[in-house]
């Protein structure tokens, strides 16, 4: 990993390794994995000198999970965080489009598309930032 180059996830990454408290690992490796998993749903690119340190440190935190919990292959298969979604809700009036909210879950996005929808009738869209696609449109879209 390049040291001169500091990325936003590197924080915890670092904090996993140099934990010595077994009772603290596993939940310093979640730390360290879900930062790296936050970084993907940022809109910064990613360039190939932080894709390859992602990976680097993701291939470290494996090796230390199978250290510490008896065995790489249970340590995969482990509590690892899944991708959390990062839904965003945008809407579209009089020819402007607009962020109405991010949200973890669809139910919570559908909730404030109905709500927003009800008083401002428009064009909405939910995209799914982990996935990078449009999972849900409500409205006809305009054309400016």
């Amino acid at each position: 990993m390049n040291n001169s180059i500091t990325y936003s996830w590197q924080g915890a990454y670092q904090c996993a390794v140099l934990e010595t408290d077994s009772a603290r690992m596993a939940s310093r490796i979640d730390d360290a994995l879900r930062a790296i998993e936050q970084r993907f749903g940022t809109t910064v690119r990613i360039d190939h000198a932080e894709s390859e340190a992602i990976e680097s440190a993701r291939g470290s935190l494996a090796v230390m999970r199978g250290e510490w919990f008896d065995g790489l292959s249970e340590a995969m298969s482990a509590a690892v965080p899944q991708k959390a979604l990062k839904l965003n809700l945008f809407g579209n009036s009089q020819g402007r489009t607009k962020l109405l909210g991010t949200f973890g879950d669809l139910e919570s996005a559908k909730a404030k598309l109905k709500e927003v929808s009800a008083v401002s009738p428009g064009y909405y869209v939910i995209f799914d930032q982990t996935a990078g696609e449009k999972i849900f449109a409500e409205g006809t879209p305009e054309h400016s």
